[in-house]
């Protein structure tokens, strides 16, 4: 790195032929951009790949607390979790191993079956009943609580294309986004889960 002074000392200060003040300019441009763009602990990404019950609601859970105690929240649902968001079948226009894909998985959190002893559905049962007798929200209600709460909720779309889901077959207020979607949200955030 070259420094160049002029020996009377009345010169400018150059380096890498910049002067002074245009060297401060360009690092109070990069540490802006630092700012503008570094994780933020008021932010938190959950990414929701599992349609298992518990899981869900753990990740639900965990992003209406964080929202009610003013965390900017979004969660990114792909793959099976995308059946989270799904709230109805369309089975029109549909190749034959789409709608096969659509009979096999859950409408919704309240027909997902659970990780652990799910015993042909009897587990998730056994936990909706626990849950209902505690006063705990079901999969559905939490996640009305999660849009209700300001969490921003997208869907994979490419994983929409692949298993054939439709955003018409999702509950309303869902955004649909692609891994960029994803990745530009949890670069910025102080959280991210994988659930």
């Amino acid at each position: 790195m070259a420094i160049q002074t002029d020996t009377t000392g009345t010169a400018p200060l150059e380096v890498q032929g910049l002067s002074v003040e245009e060297r401060i300019a360009n690092l109070e441009q990069e540490m802006l951009h630092l700012r503008e763009n570094a994780p933020r602990a008021d932010k938190a990404t959950l990414l929701i790949f599992s349609s298992d019950l518990d899981k869900v609601l753990a990740g639900l859970v965990i992003a209406t607390t964080a929202a009610s105690m003013g965390i900017e929240v979004t969660c990114y649902f792909t793959f099976w979790g995308l059946n989270v968001l799904k709230e109805k079948r369309v089975y029109g226009g549909k190749a034959v191993m789409e709608r096969m894909i659509d009979l096999m998985t859950p409408t919704g959190p309240d027909h997902m079956g659970v990780s652990r002893m799910n015993m042909g559905g009897a587990g998730a049962a056994m936990l909706k009943h626990m849950m209902k007798g505690k006063k705990v929200l079901s999969g559905a209600e939490f996640l009305h609580l999660a849009k209700e709460s300001g969490v921003r909720l997208i869907a994979c779309s490419m994983s929409m294309d692949v298993m054939g889901i439709r955003q018409e077959e999702l509950t309303d207020g869902i955004e649909v986004g692609g891994a960029a979607a994803y990745l530009g949200e949890a670069s910025r955030s102080g959280v991210t889960l994988f659930i």
